[in-house]
Formats: C-alpha cells, structure tokens, sequence
C-alpha cells in the first residue's frame, strides 16, 4: 500500500456561533390561543391538529415526520411537545421563534423522553384570541465531499463508510487527512 497524498495542515473550524448562526427553517405556523393559551392534543377542543389552534402542526426533519402535540404558556413557561424526541442537533443548536423573540433549545429544559423543550421564565404574556407566529429552526449542516475511489481515510475527520463521504467537525480543530491507496 503506498501513500498517494499526505496532509499535515491543521485548521480551525468556523466558530461555534458562525456555525449556530447559519439555520434552516423546518417548520413555522400560526398559532392562536383560546381559553389555554397555546394548543394541547390532550384537550377536546385545543388540539395542536384544529388548524383553527395551529396552522400547521407537523414538519418532516431528517426524512422523519414530527407532529406537535403541545405549545403551551403557563405562569411564564414556555413549553412545546412532538409526538416523537426532539431531534439531537435540533436540542443542541435549534432555535424556536416565538413572535420573533428566539428561545435556544440549549437553553431549554427537556422532558425525560426528550419530546417536551420547557423554557421556565420565557417572558411572554398571551391573552385569549392572540394570534402568534411561531417557526423552528434547525443547525445547517456542514458539506461532506466524497473521496476519490479507490482511497480510503487513515486519520483525521471521520468517515461514513456506507458510502465514502467525509464530514468535517464544526465545534473543533481538525486535522488533516492522510490518503493511501487501498489496493
């Protein structure tokens, strides 16, 4: 086996708020409030799924389908429920925007079952018959770049063996990759 390439140049990857900065929209709706402010599948009459409570209650995230059970202000709190746990890098660095004001899933408080984000002091104050715009956001992936066949990855970044892409690390040093032919 010979080597064909060697990299030994170590960078910096972008920092971690250009990185949470960059976000894709996954879901938004209107939502208005009637005698629980916010919607509740739990409650005859203020399902998430009435569109006359939540103008669109699912979105699909990562080719997985998620439907909100719950978004509700109690006393200050700020909560939402999917029918499904939130999705990792969505708990890490999702934003959810509530009338504009953003409300970092990192900075919420998760059920056990990871289905439930609750924000404790969010700030708002809805009244009967508001009508709130809210939308979920979701990190930006970071591209992968498929390698040349026939080569494979001895050190550095990581490798998605099914199908030969290497993704970079946005939250640390990376270094280089190192090239050898397989054969």
């Amino acid at each position: 086996m010979s080597v064909l390439a060697v990299s030994a140049i170590i960078y910096e990857a972008p920092a971690a708020s250009a990185y949470h900065g960059q976000a894709t929209q996954v879901w938004s709706a209107t939502l208005t409030t009637g005698n629980l402010l916010g919607c509740l599948n739990s409650l005859s009459g203020q399902e998430c799924s009435l569109t006359s409570r939540l103008t669109d209650d699912d979105f699909t995230y990562a080719g997985v389908n998620y439907a909100f059970t719950g978004m509700v202000l109690v006393n200050g709190a700020l909560s939402f429920a999917l029918d499904k746990a939130i999705p990792e890098d969505i708990q890490s660095a999702g934003t959810l925007y509530v009338d504009g004001s953003p409300f970092r899933l990192a900075d919420a408080t998760f059920s056990a079952d990871d289905k439930t984000a609750t924000w404790s002091n969010s700030g708002l104050s809805w009244s009967v018959g508001d009508t709130i715009q809210v939308r979920l956001t979701a990190p930006t992936s970071l591209p992968c770049e498929r390698l040349p066949a026939g080569y494979q990855i001895v050190l550095g970044g990581y490798l998605d063996a099914a199908d030969g892409t290497v993704c970079a690390n946005s939250d640390q040093y990376q270094l280089g990759v190192t090239l050898r032919d397989s054969n």
